[in-house]
């Protein structure tokens, strides 16, 4: 005779497997996590990349402002050669161009009196803010056809860059986006670095006050400028 065999009662529970769906859950909450945790780390990595970029483009804009008032703060006071007006310098000042005589050193260029152009020009995914020169020998204007050579770009990205011009003790307190030679050199040259989607300063306005106190050497002929007078300080 074949006895059934009857387990007690009670005697599977806690011992069943989990369920497909049990498992279809599980696995939908892991994947949940996982996607989650990609998401933070890539939001991370873009938040540490986009704060190197912010960091090393206002390093450039820092450097270049640098530049601007090295040279704005050594800018030669020079007599415009054949001027046809008395008085009038060696300088052309708009919103987006200066061109200035300036001095360079031995030791960290070839010596000698240079014409300097810094420029803000447009190119691809925004401006770039450019500085060349040429050798300036006595008698020599600002010529349209001149050749510039040592192009260095300063700074480049989506920036709007623009100068002014004024000179208080000539009466002209209001700021210029552009600046006649003729009759005197501008006392304060100012600096202005936006963003160019925002309008948002990329850098505190830069003032610089011109640091000459008498006139370097007439580039005309002696008797063409010996009546010139040495010019006070600008304050």
């Amino acid at each position: 005779m074949i006895q059934s065999t009857q387990w007690p009662a009670g005697s599977m529970d806690g011992q069943h497997g989990f369920t497909l769906v049990e498992v279809l859950a599980a696995l939908a909450v892991a994947s949940l996590i996982i996607v989650s945790l990609n998401l933070a780390s890539t939001a991370v990595r873009q938040g540490v990349e986009k704060t190197r970029q912010s960091l090393g483009s206002q390093a450039a804009v820092s450097a270049a402002a640098g530049i601007f008032q090295r040279d704005a703060a050594r800018i030669a006071k020079l007599r415009r050669a054949g001027s046809a007006e008395p008085g009038g310098y060696l300088f052309e000042g708009s919103a987006r161009q200066m061109i200035y005589p300036l001095p360079e050193f031995e030791g960290v260029s070839q010596g000698g009196l240079y014409l300097v152009r810094l420029r803000a020009e447009n190119a691809e995914g925004g401006t770039q803010l450019i500085r060349d020169r040429a050798p300036l020998l006595p008698g020599e204007a600002i010529a349209e056809d001149r050749s510039w050579s040592d192009a260095v770009v300063l700074l480049e990205g989506p920036f709007d860059i623009g100068f002014a011009y004024r000179a208080q003790r000539t009466g002209q307190r209001d700021w210029n986006e552009s600046w006649d030679p003729a009759n005197a050199m501008p006392e304060q040259i100012r600096l202005t670095i936006e963003d160019s989607a925002t309008g948002r300063l990329r850098a505190p306005v830069i003032v610089q006050s011109l640091l000459v106190d008498a006139e370097v050497e007439c580039a005309a002929a002696p008797a063409s400028c010996g009546d010139a007078k040495p010019e006070g300080a600008v304050q």
